[in-house]
């Protein structure tokens, strides 16, 4: 019998960790929105999806 173990960890980030993680997740719904926004324009064009590959 194979027990699984769970455990529980809280981040407690000072200021300047505090601030690194929160323009870190800005930066990231930065370019989701800009990716988002770019298959928009090319779907109301007629265009098929764009891919990971070409959106990078």
């Amino acid at each position: 019998m194979q027990r699984l173990q769970a455990f529980k960890y809280e981040l407690m980030p000072d200021g300047e960790q505090q601030r690194d993680m929160r323009r870190f997740a800005g930066s990231c719904r930065f370019v989701y929105n800009k990716a988002l926004a770019l298959q928009k324009e090319n779907h109301e064009a007629g265009n098929k999806f764009i891919g990971y590959v070409p959106m990078a």
